[in-house]
C-alpha cells in the first residue's frame, strides 16, 4: 500500500499508509483526530522491508543511467 501525505490545520503534516482506493479521502490526524486533506504529492510506493537473499547484493542505481554521473570518467588530452 502507498504512503500518502496529509496536513492537519492544527498539528501540521503527517503520513499514512492507505489503500489506493482511499487516495482522495481526508484522514483523521493521529494527534487531534480532525480530518486532514491529502497533500498533492506522489504516493511513496514499496520501500518497506527488504528480503534477505542468498546471493551477493547487487548495487542499486538511483536512476537508469546514461548521464554524466553514471558514465566512466574520461581522461582529458592533457592527462594522457
Amino acid at each position: 500500500m502507498p504512503t500518502y501525505d496529509y496536513e492537519c490545520a492544527d498539528c501540521g503534516p503527517f503520513s499514512e499508509v492507505r489503500p489506493m482506493a482511499e487516495y482522495d479521502r481526508a484522514q483523521p490526524c493521529p494527534d487531534c483526530t480532525l480530518l486532514a486533506p491529502r497533500l498533492l504529492t506522489a504516493p511513496a510506493l514499496g520501500g518497506g522491508a527488504q528480503e534477505a537473499t542468498a546471493g551477493p547484493a547487487t548495487p542499486v542505481r538511483p536512476h537508469m543511467g546514461g548521464c554524466s554521473c553514471c558514465m566512466p570518467r574520461r581522461l582529458s588530452a592533457e592527462a594522457v
